[in-house]
């Protein structure tokens, strides 16, 4: 955790960063050294493969519970074919490595190439769709390197390029790059409500990572891109060089980039309330507590019922995000409004 970070917050709470991004980078560590030498035993050039962390790992909030969400990416189709009939046996022996779950390849961390996801066509044309939507979002927004020989900056820069060539938005790539942000969190919030009436589905885990992670990841972007807008406003390759620096840092580091100078004590209170939503997750007895709230009974003050408490911690998450929200200069909060609420 960053000395400057460290002084908004209580040891404790610095003590929950500190392990999370500890535990977070030792993961992909492992995980690029093993990657690494597989990959070299099955092809000959792995400098078009990039082996990308999303989810907690790749957002450096990775506990003692946590699993790894893996995403290949190859430069291109061609690449892509040579790496596919390899990607699910990497997938077991490295779960077996890490003694760790490992996303299975499966939707979101399908294997992908960047070719793909960056043709211009694709954002927001008639070939778009909520896969590739959620894979360009998360791969630029929320990702550590976990092996390969194509560096995850490449991956970044062709994300962020893609959105600045796009042309309906007259060089004004944030705006195109921003819809996406907010679509993709519109959409996960949306899809959460058939998981609370499907008896067969953990809707209480997904209802406190989108009230926590999610809604913090969110608050992140729009305040980083919002506040770097205001300091390039021009939208110059300055502009764009700032936005790949601010992605490449967790979302923790970008808020604070974003709003520690002016809002210190602000800044320390959001991060408080959502140290105690991380430190809660890692414990699988806690995850285990969460799975079993039976929805109609989510507000029944009971023992083994986690929920009204995690709620309660969400509702302060909130509460402090509009604070922040309202002491920001007006360019920013009027930024932040249009590209992303509206």
């Amino acid at each position: 955790m960053r000395a400057d970070i460290k002084e908004c917050v209580k040891q404790r709470t610095n003590d929950i960063y500190s392990r999370a991004q500890s535990n977070s980078e030792q993961i992909a560590a492992n995980a690029r050294d093993f990657i690494d030498q597989f990959v070299k035993s099955k092809l000959v050039d792995t400098a078009g493969l990039c082996f990308a962390a999303t989810g907690s790992v790749g957002r450096r909030e990775a506990l003692e519970a946590s699993d790894l969400d893996l995403v290949p990416i190859a430069r291109d189709d061609k690449c892509l074919a040579e790496w596919a009939p390899h990607d699910a046996e990497l997938r077991q022996k490295l779960k077996e490595h890490l003694k760790i779950k490992v996303s299975r390849g499966e939707d979101l961390t399908k294997a992908c190439s960047l070719t793909s996801l960056t043709r211009a066509e694709k954002i927001g044309g008639n070939e778009d769709n909520s896969a590739e939507l959620t894979k360009r979002v998360l791969l630029l927004t929320e990702t550590i390197s976990a092996g390969g020989g194509m560096p995850i900056e490449d991956v970044r820069a062709g994300l962020l390029e893609a959105y600045g060539s796009e042309h309906r938005t007259s060089g004004r790539h944030v705006l195109s790059l921003c819809n996406d942000v907010a679509r993709y969190y519109k959409t996960l919030c949306i899809e959460y409500i058939p998981r609370a009436i499907d008896p067969e589905k953990d809707w209480c885990t997904r209802n406190i990572k989108l009230r926590h992670s999610r809604k913090f990841w969110y608050f992140s972007n729009m305040m980083a891109v919002a506040t770097l807008a205001d300091r390039h406003p021009h939208g110059d390759q300055a502009f764009k060089d700032a936005l790949l620096a601010a992605f490449s840092k967790s979302p923790i580091e970008r808020l604070a980039d974003a709003v520690l100078e002016s809002q210190p004590l602000g800044l320390g209170r959001l991060l408080e309330t959502y140290g105690n939503f991380l430190d809660f997750m890692s414990r699988s007895e806690n995850r285990n507590a969460l799975a079993d709230v039976a929805h109609e009974r989510r507000y029944e003050m009971e023992l083994n019922n986690p929920f009204p408490t995690m709620k309660f911690n969400s509702d302060l998450l909130h509460s402090e995000i509009m604070a922040i929200l309202e002491e920001a200069g007006v360019s920013v909060r009027s930024r932040v409004i249009g590209w992303f609420m509206l």
